[in-house]
């Protein structure tokens, strides 16, 4: 939204209506996201052998300043390369920008969840098709709002 709204000189046009906005919080991405409390990087009993491997866990270092904005960093790169690639490649077709650049971040965000996971689980794939099975029924049902 705010790439789409600099592009052009900071209107205040919404790009995505509140519904798809809300079905991107919850329907489309929660499954993949939820889905990451299952990944392990080691097994328990590693785990409980060295102790050690978790101590920055316990500081409560897991989340930094420098980890925030990379994250931030991160987002902003893919926001920008979504929007301007939409507009750049599919300039003739500029009335479904919001179909494209939102297919393109929900197509982003499970492509990142999956880059995430170290060791994947039958319910993880399931989670990821799940979410994209939902995503692609509901274009076909709410085609008015894409």
């Amino acid at each position: 939204q705010a790439v789409f709204s600099t592009v052009f000189y900071f209107v205040s046009v919404a790009l995505y209506e509140g519904f798809l906005m809300v079905g991107y919080a919850t329907v489309y991405t929660m499954f993949p996201v939820f889905s990451l409390v299952l990944d392990v990087d080691v097994s328990a009993k590693t785990a409980m052998l060295y102790p050690e491997l978790y101590k920055d866990l316990a500081k409560s270092r897991s989340l930094s300043f420098k980890t925030f904005f990379g994250w931030i960093l991160i987002s902003v790169y893919q926001g920008g390369i979504i929007m301007y690639g939409a507009l750049l490649l599919f300039d003739s077709e500029f009335i479904h920008i919001v179909a494209i650049t939102f297919t393109s971040l929900i197509l982003t965000e499970l492509l990142m969840v999956a880059l995430t996971i170290r060791t994947w689980h039958l319910l993880m794939v399931l989670a990821e098709l799940t979410s994209f099975g939902i995503y692609i029924v509901s274009l076909v049902i709410l085609n008015k709002y894409f």
